[in-house]
């Protein structure tokens, strides 16, 4: 095993640690540190705090040999796992790691994170939740504050129980602002890591369906959203849609100000004014006099920018600095990502791929921004996620929306959309995204200058039909 430089300053000290988890050292405490804080074992390296997770299907506790002999430095247990296992972590620790002993790692990893962030007392804290949106709505946010101040932030996805505490264990000394992203997938989720990090500054994007299938009904993922101002103080804000049917509900608690974002709020307060939507390159709108090329199209990608504004003019920033801030994002690939694409059948297309995640009120979005262009529509729609018993009923609506849309043509996958249909559907059927005719279907129906979308959620891996489809550069 590799050992920590012990010159390199640590993240947290032996004491901040256990105070923080609650935990107990097995082990001798001299020369203990460790620079980064890993999950999976196949990520450690050298001075790395390794937390194996107790899953439904797997235990990573059998991977604590294999992460001590990649480097890591400590490594958090569950008690009961010391038990039962006490000679196999005593005979580790003899090669110098530290083994603190918890009683839920999951809980240990969170507040340990939770501890971590206390270090950081001048920290603008910043988060993102909402049923559609808040990727999106986060990299403008870090886009628009990177123009004054030394951001930190969530990369990629990392917005749940375990990814929102390891991204914040990326805060550094440097860092002025700490934007972080929350998503949930289960009941309590938000409230967890809403108290790791506390945030002052908070934006919920809107109440929709994604996960109604888990949480049961709106109010329900209401209720879960909300949880996002539970730690916020009498200093804080929170941003909320003017026009979400939730608004008085989620914010009946706040204690810090409430600020309403959205199209309908008066320019005398909002400072913007909407413009044009240039199809569906940009959307173009003016504050407070200057002109914005905003570059994702759709109302409701303005409606989060909006919100951004509203945080952005709160944390002081200039409408020349939010200006270079938005025009300057650039969303995350496969979410509502347009671009010009050549097919292998030689015809050069609008493409939309939208296929990293889906539920009905992105899907409902995406169709009616896409059939609103001009050009040949081309459609393929792979199955929403975690709906639960509205699951029937929401894939029966799209293929309602589709058809009201007079779509030229479009390809419905997985079991999910074949069970919405009509025995006497004439729409088209695929069983995955894997079938050679749903490429050639594709190929078959685009002509110059279509538009192209792909949406589906994630698990369809509709993204593998584009390696099908693109004409290969030489």
């Amino acid at each position: 095993m590799n050992s920590l430089n012990v010159e390199n300053q640590s993240l947290m000290t032996l004491s901040e640690l256990l105070d923080a988890t609650g935990g107990k050292l097995v082990g001798n405490p001299e020369g203990f540190a460790f620079n980064a804080v890993q999950t999976d074992s196949r990520n450690v390296t050298t001075g790395t705090l390794f937390v194996p997770l107790v899953g439904e299907f797997q235990d990573g506790h059998k991977y604590v040999p294999q992460a001590v002999e990649s480097g890591a430095s400590v490594v958090l247990i569950n008690k009961s796992e010391y038990e039962k296992n006490g000679k196999v972590y005593d005979d580790l620790s003899k090669s110098g790691v530290k083994f603190i002993l918890v009683e839920n790692t999951l809980y240990g990893l969170q507040n340990a994170a939770e501890g971590y962030v206390r270090k950081f007392p001048s920290l603008i804290k910043v988060a993102i939740t909402g049923s559609c949106g808040k990727t999106t709505t986060k990299e403008m946010v870090v886009s628009v504050l990177k123009q004054k101040y030394n951001c930190v932030y969530t990369k990629g996805n990392f917005n749940s129980e375990t990814g929102l505490p390891l991204s914040v264990f990326n805060i550094r000394e440097e860092h002025e602002c700490g934007i972080f992203e929350m998503g949930m997938n289960r009941e309590n989720e938000i409230g967890e890591i809403a108290k790791v990090l506390k945030p002052e500054y908070a934006i919920i994007t809107n109440i929709g369906t994604a996960h109604i299938g888990i949480l049961g009904s709106r109010e329900n993922i209401a209720r879960e959203k909300r949880k996002i101002f539970d730690y916020m103080s009498e200093k804080g804000f929170a941003f909320v849609p003017e026009t979400d049917d939730f608004k008085t509900f989620i914010t009946e608690k706040v204690c810090g100000t409430v600020v309403t974002f959205g199209d309908v709020v008066p320019e005398e307060k909002s400072g913007a004014v909407f413009i044009k939507e240039n199809g569906l390159s940009d959307t173009v709108f003016s504050l407070d006099g200057i002109e914005i090329h905003l570059p994702v199209s759709g109302i409701y990608n303005y409606q989060n920018a909006l919100g951004v504004v509203a945080l952005a003019k709160v944390l002081g920033l200039s409408a020349e600095q939010i200006k270079e801030g938005l025009e300057s994002f650039k969303n995350i690939g496969s979410r509502m990502e347009v671009r010009k694409a050549v097919l292998s059948c030689g015809k050069n297309v609008v493409l939309v791929n939208d296929c990293y995640n889906a539920n009905p009120d992105s899907m409902e979005k995406a169709i009616e921004l896409c059939s609103s262009q001009n050009g040949k529509k081309v459609f393929v729609l792979g199955d929403m996620k975690e709906l639960g018993e509205k699951s029937l009923d929401s894939h029966k609506k799209i293929i309602t929306l589709v058809k009201n849309k007079k779509i030229e043509a479009c390809a419905f996958v997985g079991p999910d959309f074949k069970s919405a249909m009509n025995p006497d559907e004439h729409a088209k059927y695929f069983d995955s995204v894997e079938s050679e005719d749903l490429a050639s279907f594709v190929l078959e129906n685009v002509e110059e200058n279509a538009v192209l979308l792909l949406k589906g959620s994630n698990s369809m891996k509709l993204a593998k039909l584009l390696e099908k489809i693109e004409r290969k550069e030489k």
